[in-house]
């Protein structure tokens, strides 16, 4: 998990830096944070929701209602099953169960807008990319662990509301995120709900 962690600070500088010269209103950088609550294929696995995630974003736009652009993002969840006992072939296991899930998402963007520039601006969109799933699983002492990628799709709703003139506008939406079926794992889905700011629209 720490080298996720460590990834997605590097992602966070490298936009930035894209984005350090003067704000132009052709282009924004988003930064949003993330709840997230698992949906088919992943709610067998974890059923709690998520309260730590966050995404990265860039935006550029084509023309008045079109844009391109680039999104990092990571959920995370986790959960504990109180004590259980599974059987295998070398044996039975028993212990305090705790399960950790983490799903880091990389996605090319295209978004359509509705409505005029310096307005409220509700919009649809869609990702397109891949994503990272990453399991923990302890039971009593032993730990096991377990990642794959696979291509990944996300469809999203959402709105930009300008603050003002101050070239910040609040960027909220919802996703559907889904992991395409890989390394043994059926498809993996989760709907997230996202909320933060633009800067430079």
């Amino acid at each position: 998990m720490k080298k996720i962690h460590k990834f997605l600070m590097v992602v966070a500088l490298m936009i930035i830096s894209l984005t350090s010269s003067q704000a132009q209103d052709d282009k924004f950088i988003g930064v949003s944070y993330s709840m997230a609550s698992p949906s088919n294929g992943m709610s067998n696995y974890m059923s709690n929701a998520s309260f730590t995630g966050g995404n990265i974003e860039y935006r550029q736009f084509l023309n008045n209602n079109l844009s391109v652009g680039f999104n990092f993002g990571m959920n995370t969840f986790n959960q504990g099953n109180g004590y259980k006992t599974y059987h295998g072939e070398q044996g039975a296991i028993s212990g305090e169960e705790f399960r950790d899930f983490a799903s880091l998402s990389t996605y090319a963007t295209v978004h359509y807008y509705f409505g005029e520039k310096g307005g409220i601006r509700p919009y649809v969109g869609m990702g397109i990319g891949a994503s990272g799933q990453y399991f923990d699983n302890q039971i009593g002492g032993v730990l096991v662990t377990d990642q794959y990628w696979s291509f990944s799709i996300a469809p999203e709703v959402g709105v930009l509301a300008p603050l003002g003139d101050s070239g910040i506008s609040l960027l909220s939406n919802v996703k559907y995120q889904y992991a395409a079926p890989n390394s043994g794992y059926q498809g993996m889905g989760m709907w997230s709900f996202n909320i933060g700011i633009a800067i430079g629209i």
